[in-house]
């Protein structure tokens, strides 16, 4: 197995892999502990060009419909990209009064 690579920021401290908010939402980062300088891996930076794509897909109003006895969402046919297809399953959870999380399963 391949060593752990550990990159060195200008001030002499190592990155460490983390959690951080980068624009509207969070993604993983290189951050130097001590001056907090942020940068990105390559893995990293792919995947954060990812979920920017998706949040541009996604960050939208839209409005309730009616199908059937039942209420619905249309969500962009673009995020088949993401996983999301019909007949997929889908898990929901309510995060608070005004909000809910849509979660695509498997």
């Amino acid at each position: 197995m391949a060593k752990e690579r550990k990159i060195k920021c200008d001030c002499g401290e190592f990155l460490i892999d983390k959690l951080i908010k980068f624009g509207d939402f969070e993604t993983e980062a290189m951050v130097c502990p001590k001056c907090n300088f942020i940068t990105l891996t390559k893995e990293q930076a792919e995947k954060y060009a990812k979920l920017k794509q998706l949040h541009q897909i996604i960050d939208a109003e839209r409005r309730i419909i009616r199908i059937g006895n039942s209420m619905g969402f249309i969500l962009p046919d673009r995020l088949q990209d993401f996983g999301a297809k019909i007949g997929k399953k889908i898990k929901t959870e309510a995060l608070s009064e005004k909000s809910f999380k849509v979660e695509l399963v498997g």
